[in-house]
């Protein structure tokens, strides 16, 4: 038996294709026989592929690999063991003992730190009455009779912000309408007239500089438009995701746009945590457009009606990559 495995440094490589090495391991009665660290041929599937056969090799131990990438391998009879996310040593020790399974590095029975999360909470909710609420459990729906579902679950409208009054009540005239049913992007530009607002900030996704290029034409028809990319500033990185990479830069997208002082910006295909970043640092409100989803032709919506994107999700605490 012959493992493979694409090393970044001494670690698995996030994507097979950024690898700087491949190590081989082999295996005689459950001991590992041969143990050696070639080049990576290059930074093609094909190139690989072929790498994995001249090498003779049974079985790939890897990061994140897509469906079409494993289905490849899985029909030249190599066998994929992904998402694993640990240092070659350790790969080492679990091939030897019989241990190496699909998540391995963090999966639910190991006992390695794991990061401490940052939430915008500083601790737990407490027990009891004042514990926070589940409205998906609720049974008397309360609330739905303008009644408040407790303490300090109800505020006012009027307690609220100048701001804030203003675009709840544009928001209800939207909600409001009878006589036509708008799609999200006419929601956009009736909210943005309500309000007044005359200048809009675009934070687009270089993945979706099309839809964002066509919003943009359409949205000057009503105000002035700022588009940003999410490459602004060019900032590069040589680590883990390949030399010469460009980072996405929230932050910077947030500072431009709050330097071009608008008035709302849109969120256009920002990844996952990217536009967390890069709400956190805006000073205008925001508000998401278009979400990116590779896998559901940017509907994610739809993973929630999917048998497969549910399992897949339901498995994603035990698959999940982790680069340091």
């Amino acid at each position: 038996m012959r493992y493979a495995v694409p090393l970044l440094k001494d670690r698995v490589a996030p994507r097979c294709t950024i690898a700087e090495g491949l190590l081989l391991v082999s295996l005689d009665h459950n001991r590992v026989a041969e143990r050696r660290q070639v080049t990576a041929a290059g930074a093609s599937w094909p190139e690989l592929m072929a790498q994995l056969a001249a090498e003779r090799v049974d079985t790939l131990v890897c990061g994140g690999i897509s469906r079409d990438e494993k289905r490849l391998l899985l029909g030249r009879n190599i066998v994929v063991i992904e998402n694993v996310a640990c240092t070659d040593e350790e790969i080492v020790a679990a091939i030897e003992s019989g241990s190496l399974y699909p998540g391995f590095g963090f999966g639910p029975g190991e006992s390695a730190d794991r990061p401490t999360p940052v939430t915008g909470r500083l601790e737990e909710p407490e027990e009891g009455p004042d514990a926070a609420l589940d409205c998906l459990a609720c049974e008397d729906r309360v609330c739905l009779r303008g009644e408040a579902c407790g303490p300090g679950a109800r505020e006012e409208l009027q307690q609220a912000s100048p701001i804030s009054r203003r675009m709840a009540e544009a928001a209800l005239d939207i909600s409001a309408e009878e006589e036509r049913v708008l799609c999200r992007l006419s929601e956009l530009i009736y909210f943005c007239l309500d309000m007044g607002f005359r200048r809009l900030g675009v934070a687009y996704c270089r993945d979706l500089e099309e839809p964002a290029r066509i919003l943009t034409r359409v949205l000057r028809r009503f105000f002035t438009v700022v588009p940003v990319c999410c490459k602004i500033g060019g900032v590069q990185v040589d680590d883990y995701v390949g030399e010469g990479r460009v980072a996405c830069n929230p932050a910077g997208q947030a500072r431009e746009l709050n330097r071009a002082r608008c008035d709302l910006n849109v969120i256009v295909g920002l990844c996952m945590g990217v536009d967390c970043v890069f709400t956190s640092h805006s000073d205008a409100p925001v508000t998401t457009l278009f979400v990116k989803d590779r896998s559901l032709a940017n509907n994610p919506i739809g993973a929630l009606y999917s048998d497969y994107y549910l399992k897949e999700a339901l498995q994603t605490p035990h698959k999940r990559i982790q680069v340091r």
